[in-house]
């Protein structure tokens, strides 16, 4: 990574003066080492280093063969580092072919792409240009696509998705939004979506009945919302859950029903950690033989109320995640 480079981005060099350059000169004495060669190792960490630990306790390393790993915005690659050994593991997320690269991600993948590139921009130094962000559905997710205000039907996209202050076009009737008034609106959305507390499900679900009209279904923000809508609702049944337990433990019609919402959440929850590499396959099979523990329960439980009632509906429907989950 070029100093001259990183000078150009005075917000990122004067913190790395000031918080490492300095500290390491001049506070703790180390005169042997030029500016110049701190400000260099800086830069290789903030291009090459991988995160690890959790929360509160986080830090950044550099691993001798991972960081040859290059970028992709669709990795065929995910990786987790061991809790107390921050040993990193990096495993193949598909069928990679002889001669293909493997690749990670160095952005968050439920991200669009106008605010995937900046970040990367501006953490890694350099624009992306892969497949997905080359293509303004983003392979076909549209992740990034706003519903058009003038026609009603169409989906509002970026005419060149690699420049930035391009123009945003509807596919149907052509009605155009400046990139500027594109970034002002998600700004505004982002932080109203901020604002929602953790637990408020009613809040994240006014969110998307309130921006069904501005936003594709898939649009990043609306998954946002629904991964948080999703956490929440884990949360809420767990409370629930504890509650019946006990004060009408057993075959309770409450408890079969709360056990089969519940199971929802913690599925998608596993098997993103999955794609993320956050977790690895025993962790991910002990959370989905969690998710069978509570669909077995739950269609035993409902399975008992007379055909026809919304209740018997659920235990057979549970009864089918069960035989599409197959075995764990």
């Amino acid at each position: 990574m070029s100093d001259l480079l990183r000078q150009q981005i005075p917000k990122l060099w004067n913190r790395n003066q000031r918080e490492i350059v300095a500290r390491i000169r001049d506070e703790w004495g180390f005169q042997e080492f030029s500016e110049e060669e701190l400000h260099t190792i800086c830069g290789i960490i903030e291009v090459n280093a991988f995160e690890v630990g959790q929360d509160p306790v986080k830090a950044r390393a550099l691993f001798p063969e991972a960081y040859l790993l290059m970028h992709d915005c669709t990795p065929n690659t995910g990786h987790t580092d061991a809790p107390g050994t921050h040993r990193l593991t990096v495993r193949t997320l598909r069928e990679v072919k002889a001669g293909q690269p493997l690749t990670l991600t160095y952005a968050y993948i439920l991200q669009g792409t106008l605010k995937r590139r900046q970040h990367l921009k501006e953490e890694k130094f350099f624009w992306c240009n892969c497949a997905r962000c080359s293509d303004p559905t983003e392979l076909g997710t549209y992740c990034s696509a706003l519903c058009c205000t003038k026609c009603q039907r169409g989906r509002i996209l970026p005419v060149d998705p690699l420049n930035q202050q391009t123009d945003w076009r509807c596919q149907l009737c052509t009605h155009t939004m400046p990139c500027q008034a594109v970034i002002l609106l998600l700004e505004k959305l982002f932080r109203e979506l901020e604002s929602i507390d953790g637990n408020d499900v009613e809040g994240y679900e006014r969110f998307l009945q309130m921006q069904s009209t501005v936003l594709h279904n898939n649009h990043y923000l609306i998954l946002s919302a629904k991964h948080s809508l999703s956490e929440a609702k884990e949360t809420l049944c767990q409370d629930l859950l504890e509650v019946i337990d006990q004060l009408e433990p057993g075959l309770s019609r409450l408890r079969g029903t709360i056990m089969y919402e519940m199971h929802v959440p913690l599925m998608v929850e596993a098997g993103q950690l999955f794609q993320r590499g956050a977790i690895q396959r025993p962790e991910l099979r002990r959370r989905l033989k969690e998710v069978q523990r509570l669909l077995r329960e739950s269609e035993r439980i409902l399975a008992l109320e007379p055909e026809g009632t919304p209740e018997h509906g659920i235990a057979v429907a549970a009864r089918e995640a069960l035989k599409n989950m197959g075995p764990v």
